[in-house]
């Protein structure tokens, strides 16, 4: 392998592309002006606003906006965000990112987490647990862009780094420590197939090097052996009730997080814990402040004596299985959202068994949920088909009885009506409590 090129030869004399400019694409030019360079900088983005385009001129110099069919082999470095489709007739080009370029400067200081659910909060917990030792940063799809955390990396300081397919799909560098927590369909309105989105996902160990360390489900079988000696989730590293179990030790946890599936990501975070060597009770304290992160299975209170959970960062059925196991005293499941075409044999199989739910459907993909169970199983009185959340919520409080749990866990994308997950989540808590 050459010799690392410095942050100011990676973009000094090259014509540089950034390609989409949200926060990461920002942190991308501030990066590039930071480190003195002067020279021109082009960005495209499809989706900016005329507001935000005359924002983004008067915020930063000495830029030119292209359009998506300008963008050629004239350019020597594309920096493309996350979510982007390349098109097929573009792969060719010379394609970098955020991630490939943090992981090639500091990969060894770098640990690396991707999964279809729970890298965030497996994330947020390693970050919790190691800053009680190190200094170290919590990056990426998580919200922050690894660039903001340069200065720190500079100096030393380690990355908890929470990273999407999109974020790996280009990837050519692995970090020194990379956990694939599991895989399930998703995201395939981005990626030709299942495999496509699984092998993206893997690139968080395929260019790892001797001594790098591979922390990754035990079913994901495929992959496993790729991997000389890796360390698996659900085998080394797993959880009992509040009990954590790794490959070298088993510690008691006292923790707010609901469900089995969080105790075993703070198992991961033991294991990572144990190779910085942070004390157990540094750990244990940790794990006792750790504050869930929003709209994953966030218990909103009471109202009339109705409990409401919001778990909007749901979006597969595994999810939402997931949660309601988790809480047993759900009595009504809101599901639904938009519809990429994603399988709900297995969800239905669960609601099937589980004759005591309330399951009010919504949206596109709600109703094919509805669709689909009455078509397989016949009719049901306790499944419903309405329009929207709030239709789903009026009736929720009409139907649940008192004492019981309300979970909004809609195992559906949100994009079709809100902006995001949290949007969903935001106006669920405001009809909930409104009168």
């Amino acid at each position: 392998m050459g010799k690392q090129l410095s942050w100011f030869d990676e973009f000094n004399k090259k014509k540089v592309l950034i390609w989409g400019f949200g926060r990461e694409g920002l942190s991308s030019y501030n990066l590039i002006r930071h480190i003195g360079i002067q020279q021109k900088i082009y960005i495209s983005d499809g989706n900016v606003s005329q507001e935000n385009l005359d924002r983004i001129k008067n915020l930063c110099e000495n830029i030119e906006f292209v359009q998506e069919d300008q963008i050629d082999d004239s350019f020597d470095l594309i920096l493309k965000s996350p979510g982007i489709v390349v098109p097929k007739h573009l792969r060719n080009l010379n394609f970098s990112s955020q991630a490939q370029l943090f992981l090639e400067h500091y990969r060894m200081h770098t640990i690396g987490v991707t999964g279809t659910k729970g890298k965030s909060t497996t994330s947020s917990l390693i970050y919790a647990a190691l800053k009680t030792k190190l200094d170290v940063h919590l990056v990426g799809n998580i919200g922050v862009p690894c660039f903001e955390a340069i200065d720190g990396m500079e100096k030393g300081d380690y990355a908890v780094f929470e990273l999407s397919c999109h974020q790996l799909e280009f990837c050519e560098t692995s970090p020194h420590i990379g956990v694939f927590l599991n895989l399930y369909e998703e995201h395939l309105d981005h990626y030709d197939s299942f495999q496509a989105y699984g092998d993206a996902k893997a690139n968080i160990f395929r260019h790892m090097q001797d001594g790098d360390i591979c922390i990754i489900n035990e079913k994901l079988t495929d992959y496993i052996s790729e991997r000389k000696n890796p360390i698996l989730i659900g085998k080394d590293i797993y959880s009992n009730k509040n009990q954590l179990f790794t490959r070298n030790r088993s510690l008691k946890v006292e923790s707010v997080l609901i469900g089995q599936h969080n105790y075993t990501n703070m198992a991961i975070a033991y294991e990572i814990s144990q190779l910085f060597q942070v004390d157990d009770n540094l750990f244990l304290n940790a794990m006792k402040e750790f504050q869930p992160l929003s709209h994953r299975l966030t218990y909103l209170g009471k109202v009339d004596g109705i409990g409401y959970v919001d778990d909007s960062i749901s979006t597969i059925g595994q999810s939402c299985i997931s949660a309601i196991q988790s809480l047993p005293e759900t009595k009504t499941v809101l599901v639904g959202g938009m519809d990429r075409g994603i399988e709900y044999h297995e969800l239905n199989e669960f609601f099937h068994e589980r004759k005591d739910l309330n399951i009010i459907c919504m949206y596109a993909s709600g109703k094919r949920v509805y669709e689909e169970y009455i078509e397989q199983f016949g009719e049901r009185k306790s499944i419903y088909l309405v329009n929207d959340l709030r239709e789903a919520v009026t009736l929720a409080k009409q139907i649940t009885p008192k004492n019981s749990i309300v979970l909004l866990s809609p195992a559906a994308s949100s994009y079709d009506h809100f902006k995001n997950f949290e949007e969903r989540g935001d106006i669920f808590r405001k009809m909930v409590t409104s009168n």
